[in-house]
């Protein structure tokens, strides 16, 4: 017997011993908590019991006394209320708000001078499109008895002359907000106001400050250092300068004759404070910046905007476009020289203009600047800033005792990026079914089979809800009676295609044009489709796939945007060689390099996205239809001929619809290389386009470069 247990003891223990130093730790852990609790637990007096006792305070009872009292109910001692009659009573004053008790304050309020006149028209469109933005807004008016519109609050003094409606103003925003708000914007009924900016300006500004900002303007008369603020623009005043002007308004209001409330408000501060208005005030950040690691030379200008752009690499650094008074030579079509026509030369009028008032601004009454023109102009776009400008301007100087002279002077602005703000789209959903449109040429179709078999790989493998239409155009002698047929291969291949693919029907038309342009082809696709159809109108070299076709659902919105997706381009083989070898026949189409890299070498010598190409487009039929019956009202008989001979389908919605139009890089739309010839018969303007996308898709500058050099190399041997 003795054997048996043994074994199953040692079996026991052999399971147990992993869990022993737990079981350890928790005797030990036990133990000691047991200890603790007995020595705490002693004899002597319980601190919790001995507290608890009459008024008198504590009393020296023991324990078992206190335990025979714990069945009995404990009752509170009530303390009635005691006024001593011999001393005065003393009003308890309470704020109407918590906040003002607390000493918490809300920033910014907007109090808004209107008129019986315009108070149900200008001051309802202020309170409609500004309200939301601000706290509190307030509508002041000098007459009584204003039919108050709804939602807004009316103050009215019964009194319009300009020193009792400003004076009135100023003393009811200390009564009743003078103790609840940082900062009191004044403005007019006819005022135009950023209201996002103006709150984030009075978020960030020091309360701590007798602040008087806005737009300066001299007093007739007065000398150079006494300014306003105009009221047309709009004022800021501090909590603090509001505090130190309210015991100067009555004298003000009598010594002080205007016509004007902004005037008579800084004629006020300037004689009883002294305090002038400003029209900028970010002095606080110059003084701290000597406190920085990059002290002052760690200052950005202007002040308090973002630093410029530090570039990385030599492929990050922002260019400068060059421009005159009446060229620029920035091109969007590469050209080296083009007018300065339209918002571009609207933009740097606007430019030279503000900069000649800054510096009539600050030399003023000295020096008198007038422009006589622009020597050189530089612009560039930096996206963590703005537009920066640096003009160089030949100007007229003239002194205050007429003596004049010509002066070149360089300066430099920036037209900062204002508040960023999302525009309302349409809702769109991923699940429209996609209509493929494939014009085919007689010349493009020994290219077709690929395009079929990558339709195959991106489109009915992945169950894609897209459909496909092969349009095939014939010449005017091909494809005739007893003619072979030039799409004989097509549509084999597309047999194929339905036969591997259950349920799959690729519908094709046949038309027969002479002179083929891609609006009329369309025309013919457009009648044979319901209005609501989304046609992806492609090209023969074009690779869809998944992510493009859930783009092109995302981008194209029915009556709001038509989408016009700029694909990549690969360079040619010659001079820029795949690593990897070519598949076997029937593998589909090779695997497109990554766009901008060359697989060899790393280098962003791969291809390119080609701008002058817009033949591929997203677009809904009706407003496909829309735009081409505007332009069949504008343009009738054999002007419309010709205009359709050299229009493309983008073209269309640019001249002839209301539409946004969508341009933008496409990643997964990359096209192989392929020597592609121009139609004669293209407009002028096309057959440039096309000229130009076949030149600059053959590589890279330096890949001809080298390729130059290798022919001259290769020449002189």
């Amino acid at each position: 017997m003795a054997g048996p247990t043994a074994m199953r003891l040692s079996s026991v223990l052999a399971l147990l011993q992993p869990a022993l130093p737990l079981i350890l730790g928790l005797s030990l852990g036990c133990s000691l908590s047991l200890l603790r609790v007995s020595w705490i637990q002693g004899e002597g007096e319980d601190p919790c019991v001995v507290a608890v006792g009459e008024p008198g305070g504590p009393q020296n009872l023991d324990s078992g006394a206190q335990l025979d009292q714990s069945d009995e109910d404990f009752k509170p001692r009530i303390i009635p209320y005691y006024r001593d009659p011999n001393k005065p009573y003393k009003k308890v004053l309470r704020t109407r708000y918590i906040q003002t008790e607390l000493g918490s304050r809300e920033r910014l309020l907007v109090a808004v001078l209107t008129s019986r006149a315009t108070l149900s028209t200008l001051a309802v469109a202020v309170n409609r499109t500004v309200a939301h933005h601000f706290p509190r807004l307030l509508y002041f008016t000098g007459q009584r008895g204003a039919r108050t519109p709804a939602g807004m609050q009316v103050v009215s003094h019964g009194d319009e002359r300009p020193a009792w409606l400003m004076s009135e103003t100023l003393r009811h925003l200390h009564t009743h907000f003078g103790a609840d708000y940082d900062w009191f914007f004044v403005m007019q009924d006819d005022t135009y106001v950023q209201a996002p900016r103006l709150a984030a300006l009075a978020g960030h500004l020091s309360i701590n400050q007798d602040l008087y900002l806005g737009r300066t303007e001299e007093f007739i008369g007065a000398g150079e250092q006494a300014r306003y603020c105009h009221g047309g623009f709009g004022y800021l005043l501090s909590r603090s300068l509001l505090l130190r002007l309210w015991p100067h308004l009555d004298g003000c209001r009598g010594d002080i004759l205007s016509a004007r409330p902004d005037e008579w408000l800084g004629r006020c501060l300037i004689d009883s404070l002294g305090i002038g208005c400003v029209s900028q005030h970010q002095a606080q950040i110059r003084n701290l910046t000597v406190l920085t690691p990059e002290g002052e030379a760690g200052l950005s200008w202007p002040i308090g905007l973002p630093a410029p752009f530090t570039p990385h690499s030599r492929f990050e650094v922002l260019g400068w476009d060059y421009f005159t008074e009446q060229h620029t030579f920035s091109c969007a079509d590469g050209a080296p020289k083009c007018p300065l026509q339209g918002a571009s030369r609207a933009d740097v009028g606007d430019a030279v203009e503000t900069a000649l008032e800054q510096l009539n601004r600050r030399y003023q009454p000295r020096l008198r600047f007038q422009k006589q023109r622009l020597l050189n102009g530089y612009r560039r776009f930096d996206p963590a800033r703005g537009m920066e400008y640096t003009l160089d301007l030949l100007l007229e100087a003239v002194t205050q005792r007429g003596h004049r002279r010509a002066l070149a002077r360089r300066v430099s602005l920036l037209r900062p990026l204002s508040r960023v703000e999302i525009l309302p789209m349409p809702y769109v959903t991923e699940a429209t079914r996609v209509q493929l449109v494939l014009p085919l040429l007689v010349a493009e179709a020994a290219a077709a089979p690929a395009f079929l078999e990558a339709f195959a790989a991106g489109v009915l493998e992945p169950r894609e809800h897209a459909l496909l239409t092969l349009l095939l155009v014939y010449g005017p002698r091909e494809g005739g009676r007893g003619a072979p047929d030039p799409f004989l291969g097509v549509k084999a291949a597309a047999a194929e295609l339905e036969r591997r693919y259950p349920g799959t029907r690729l519908a094709w038309l046949a038309v027969r044009a002479e002179a083929p342009s891609q609006v009329r082809l369309l025309d013919v696709v457009s009648k044979k489709h319901p209005v609501d159809t989304l046609f992806f109108l492609a090209t023969v070299w074009t690779r869809p796939g998944p992510e493009v076709l859930n783009r092109c659902r995302m981008n194209a919105i029915s009556g709001w945007q038509a989408f016009f997706p700029v694909h990549f381009q690969e360079f040619s083989p010659a001079l820029a060689p795949q690593r990897s070898p070519q598949g076997p026949p029937g593998a589909g189409p090779d695997p497109p390099s990554p766009p901008g890299a060359e697989p060899a070498r790393g280098a962003p010598v791969g291809g390119r996205f080609d701008r002058q190409a817009s033949a591929e487009g997203c677009f809904y039929n009706a407003d496909y239809l829309a735009a081409r019956a505007r332009l069949a009202g504008e343009l009738a008989g054999q002007e419309e001929e010709e205009a359709l001979e050299g229009l493309e389908v983008m073209d269309v919605f640019l001249r002839f619809s209301g539409l946004h139009l969508f341009r933008a890089v496409e990643p997964g739309l990359v096209q192989k290389f392929s020597v592609r010839d121009c139609s004669p018969r293209l407009s002028e303007e096309l057959y440039h386009r096309c000229r130009l996308s076949t030149l600059e898709g053959l590589g890279a500058r330096a890949q001809l470069a080298v390729a130059l050099f290798e022919q001259e190399q290769a020449n002189s041997t």
